[in-house]
């Protein structure tokens, strides 16, 4: 059963924009169920993500030129010589023979990663901007419908009535109004 991170990783522009980098870093990258694993041939290097968050931040650490971030181990059991003390570990070196070209291919992954990033933000930008004006929930159009059928109904030139219907009206007319003038008034403001 394959972990819902890894399931649908494909279609995730962060994700592409990452193993672009990650292979342009001369890593080859396999998806797993539930993990994603690099293995880098010439040292021999090979590291596992059970996280998108982990395999982001290992390829912007190699996109920014930084030694990527440690693997996440569980602390293992500390009863014995040495408790609570650590051995540093020394960091893998990096390969430096193609030099220069490495740091361009990096880049241009790094550019097109970051543009596919773009262009999925645009497209939701442009989504939501068209769902939100073809809303019929903007609430100054309900605003403005309200008035003009409050007008229409109570409006002492347009009330049809005769006697204590129309005073009535009238009256109602007349206190609604004044509420709507304010709010329109500190609407403005």
């Amino acid at each position: 059963m394959a972990s819902p991170w890894t399931s649908n990783i494909e279609r995730d522009p962060r994700y592409r924009g990452a193993e672009e980098i990650v292979a342009a870093a001369g890593y080859q990258v396999t998806v797993g169920e539930g993990v994603i694993a690099v293995a880098y041939d010439e040292t021999g290097e090979r590291r596992r993500f059970r996280s998108r968050k982990e395999f982001l931040a290992f390829a912007a650490a190699l996109a920014s030129g930084e030694p990527p971030p440690g693997p996440r181990r569980s602390a293992g059991i500390r009863n014995g010589p040495g408790f609570g003390e650590r051995a540093a570990r020394a960091s893998a070196p990096r390969p430096d023979e193609a030099g220069a070209e490495t740091d361009v291919a990096r880049l241009q992954a790094l550019c097109r990663a970051l543009t596919i990033e773009r262009d999925a933000w645009k497209a939701r930008a442009q989504i939501r901007e068209e769902s939100a004006a073809g809303d019929p929930s903007d609430t100054g159009e309900k605003y403005r419908a309200l008035k003009k059928f409050i007008a229409r109904e109570f409006h002492p030139d347009q009330v049809r009535a005769d006697g204590i219907e129309r005073l009535v009206r009238t009256e109602v007319f007349k206190t609604i109004w004044a509420h709507i003038e304010a709010l329109d008034r500190t609407g403005r403001s």
